[in-house]
């Protein structure tokens, strides 16, 4: 199961601050935080390019081995750790997050066999 989450930062905060913050500080507490890190086996955060023009300042691509898992990473301090986190540089009122399943449809093929 992937979780994608469109992101905006806070009022008031420049991108290269968001983007430092998201990489250098709510990354590494996602990694490495017991209860957040070994219920995700994959999160990838993907900055917009500088000329999107949607309005969020990216997107993060979480993958989970089960629904469970994502329920668990939720619960408990681990989880009130992560939200508190998020009140740094998110705007959580414009979070937009999208549930898929684990069968993409691969339309066009890259270079790697099907991710691109």
């Amino acid at each position: 199961m992937h979780l994608f989450a469109f992101v905006k930062r806070k009022e008031g905060m420049s991108r290269e601050d968001f983007l430092r913050y998201w990489h250098d500080v709510h990354g590494p507490l996602i990694r490495d935080t017991p209860g957040l890190g070994d219920r995700t086996v994959s999160y990838v955060q993907h900055p917009a390019h500088d000329n999107d023009r949607s309005g969020f300042d990216g997107v993060a691509v979480q993958e989970f081995a089960s629904w469970d898992d994502f329920l668990a990473m939720l619960d408990g301090p681990a989880g009130d750790a992560m939200r508190a986190d998020e009140a740094n540089f998110l705007d959580p009122s414009s979070i937009k997050v999208v549930f898929t399943g684990d069968d993409p449809v691969v339309v066009i093929p890259g270079s790697d066999g099907g991710a691109s």
